[in-house]
């Protein structure tokens, strides 16, 4: 993919604080209402969105940590990112690089990505009951020179190198299979800045992370 068109899709989300009040669209997201009140079991949770849609993402379940549902950004409308808490929205530029990003903003359902550590396991529901999981293999965080701008440079708060936005989209979604979280971090009066990256791969306790562990919930 040529770095012009990397950039291009990367900046997307991150222009998205500017987009709270926007709507969100009945077709991708009426049909879900999830309970507000302490997570469901996994099972209940998957019988609650299925709709029959083999292959359509419908949610993330955490344990402990969260069970929300998942919409699909509305064709032509890449900046996309759900105003509703409770729903996190699935990226769809990250797909053209074989990963799946879900995104959120830090004071609806991303306030719950900085919950998840090394080690924990996530579960993607798909339409059909289908299950995948996943575990938690990084985190990644940065720090964002200029908040505000699509171009911003970047800081590796790990390790303090100074990145691109192209690096940065290419660190986060440039490895097939992962699934990656990606929130703002918020500090003092600034909602936007830092990146948060939580990136999990396909988990099986027999392959080693290697092979997605599937199965149906039957009703």
């Amino acid at each position: 993919m040529a770095p012009k068109l990397i950039r291009s899709i990367f900046i997307l989300p991150f222009i998205v604080t500017a987009l709270a009040a926007l709507p969100a669209s009945p077709a991708y997201a009426a049909d879900i209402t999830l309970p507000n009140s302490a997570l469901p079991s996994l099972a209940s949770f998957a019988s609650l969105l299925n709709n029959g849609q083999t292959g359509q993402l419908r949610g993330v379940y955490v344990p402990n940590i969260l069970a929300d549902g998942v919409v699909q950004q509305p064709t032509s409308q890449a900046t996309f990112v759900s105003p509703r808490q409770g729903i996190i929205t699935q990226f769809g530029a990250a797909s053209s690089l074989g990963s799946t990003g879900l995104l959120a903003h830090n004071f609806l359902a991303g306030a719950q990505f900085p919950q998840m550590k090394m080690g924990q396991v996530v579960y993607l529901v798909y339409g059909d009951g289908r299950l995948a999981s996943f575990v938690v293999t990084e985190v990644q965080q940065y720090q964002a020179l200029q908040p505000a701008s699509p171009y911003s440079e970047f800081i590796d708060l790990s390790t303090g190198r100074s990145m691109s936005s192209t690096d940065v989209f290419n660190a986060a979604y440039g490895h097939a299979g992962m699934v990656v979280f990606q929130t703002c971090i918020a500090s003092g009066n600034e909602p936007s800045w830092g990146r948060l990256f939580i990136i999990a791969r396909p988990y099986s306790p027999t392959l080693g992370y290697v092979k997605a562990k599937a199965h149906i919930i039957r009703q």
